[in-house]
């Protein structure tokens, strides 16, 4: 068949040349010039004017250049000669993705390869040649060079990028990220950006990094290329839960095609430890509800109740407690100390903590009495009682005032009393003494009483009557009772001298 077709075409071509040459023009354009893989939107077209009565056109071939030469791929037939158009062997890699179209007159004449699906080898050089016969004989003419261009579209990148090290990775460690994939044809580039994020997954800050460098090799069978990309990031405590992504930018343009790690895990020490207290006062008094003390931190892995110590200043071993709060039940004077609350956490075999305290001061409760006023029935309405002022330890003037008057009142009672004693005592040693109007200068007061004294005038019998000296202490005012006289001898004494004292 091949062969009764050439046969045919020397035969038309001979012809040609015993009627003569005359001049002819030829055009191929590509619509559009630029093709993308796997569509079906481009057609390459030849076009030929002749001398109408002059010129015969016998033959359309489309060229492609091969291995340097240009090359039939595709012949066509005018409608003198009703034959198929057909692909040569050097045009067999067309097969099955293009449709030919035979010139319909020799008059209009135009010859077509539509092409139904784009492949990377339909990036070339094409030509069209036209066989015509004139006056002068038989001869061809060529078109101009055309240009098909190919694109290849960029795909997704081939997964989520990878990172190194891919666990355990701490504050401070460099961290390569790697994002593979067909970045098309031409030659596309990948983007990266870096997501840091809050505990809620909200973006909190965007940095992208366009200076990286895509390295590309075309891809075995296909004329787009595959890409590899780079980036290395120094790891920070905002980097927890971060995501890093991979995008491609394909002829300028930032496409949607994209991939991104899952939130990256940064351990960090415990950091940020803060003590507060509630009720929030300055000082407590004795006997106050209880206190609650509530320590925060922060740090990856998280803290959970066991990393958190409670302790005391004042005895720092002894530990009162653990979990993020400690409640102060006893409020009482001795329970004023500077709390310390420890937090720690552990990864990768380390252990960190930090500490952070804050003073509670307790101090005695002072009390005051206060005097009611009776109230009547038809009282009026009253204002709201007013709290006094308060000094910076709460307590109120009125109240210190109180206890300056009721101690001025305590000393003055006791002076009183002491006073009252010391009267009383004075008092009943007074009254001991039984003073007489005028003292006689002895203690024998019966000389003023007239029967106590013997009848002068009787007779006094004397028989059998002991003697005895008497002496009477003449000192005035003196109580020494009656006595015998140490130096009289009663026994040789026979008769005794009473000596009275005048009175």
């Amino acid at each position: 068949m091949e062969y009764s077709k050439s046969l045919m075409f020397s035969l038309v071509f001979c012809v040609f040349i015993i009627n003569g040459i005359e001049s002819i023009s030829v055009q191929l354009q590509a619509t559009p010039s630029e093709g993308i893989l796997g569509s079906t939107s481009l057609e390459l077209k030849c076009s030929y004017t002749t001398v109408p009565g002059e010129e015969y056109v016998t033959g359309v071939n489309i060229m492609a250049k091969i291995n340097g030469q240009f090359k039939n791929v595709a012949i066509f037939y005018t409608p003198s000669l009703p034959l198929n158009a057909t692909l040569t062997n050097d045009g067999n890699y067309l097969s099955n993705r293009v449709t030919l179209t035979n010139p319909t007159d020799t008059m209009t004449n135009s010859a077509s390869m539509q092409f139904t699906q784009i492949a990377c080898e339909d990036e070339n050089e094409y030509m069209c040649n036209v066989a015509y016969a004139g006056s002068g004989g038989s001869t061809s003419a060529n078109s101009v060079v055309a240009n098909i261009s190919v694109k290849g579209n960029p795909e997704e990148p081939d997964s989520v990028p990878s990172y190194v090290p891919s666990a355990g990775i701490e504050e401070g460690n460099n961290v390569v990220f790697t994002c593979t994939g067909n970045v098309g044809k031409p030659q596309g580039k990948f983007r990266w950006v870096r997501y840091r994020r809050d505990s809620n997954d909200v973006t909190i800050q965007e940095t992208p990094y366009e200076s990286e460098t895509t390295t590309a090799v075309i891809m075995p069978g296909t004329c787009t290329f595959n890409g590899t990309s780079s980036l290395t990031l120094k790891m920070e405590q905002l980097d927890n839960n971060a995501v890093v992504r991979c995008q491609v930018v394909y002829q300028g343009e930032p496409l949607d095609l994209k991939q991104q790690t899952n939130p990256i895990n940064v351990y960090y020490s415990v950091r940020n430890v803060q003590v507060t207290k509630f009720p929030s006062n300055p000082t407590f008094a004795e006997g106050a509800e209880p206190i609650t003390l509530t320590c925060e931190s922060d740090g990856n892995p998280a803290l959970i109740n066991t990393d958190y110590t409670w302790h005391k200043e004042s005895n720092i071993s002894v530990m009162l407690g653990t979990g993020p709060t400690y409640l102060i039940n006893n409020v009482v004077v001795n329970e004023t100390d500077n709390y310390i609350c420890v937090a720690q956490n552990s990864f990768n075999g380390q252990t960190f903590n930090m500490n952070s305290s804050i003073h509670i001061q307790i101090d005695f409760t002072t009390t005051t009495s206060t005097t009611t006023s009776p109230t009547t029935a038809e009282s009026s309405p009253t204002a709201a009682p007013q709290l006094p002022p308060t000094d910076d330890d709460g307590i109120g003037a009125g109240a210190i005032a109180g206890i300056a008057v009721g101690i001025a009142v305590l000393v003055i009672i006791i002076i009183i009393i002491v006073i009252f004693v010391l009267r009383k005592n004075n008092r009943g040693k007074d009254d001991s003494i039984d003073e007489p109007p005028e003292k006689p200068r002895n203690n024998l007061s019966f000389v003023d009483r007239k029967d106590a004294l013997g009848d002068k005038n009787g007779p006094f019998n004397n028989h059998n009557i002991h003697y005895a000296d008497l002496n009477f202490d003449d000192r005035p005012r003196s109580r020494k009772p009656l006595q015998l006289s140490q130096d009289s001898d009663l026994d040789h004494t026979p008769y005794a001298e009473v000596m009275m004292p005048r009175v």
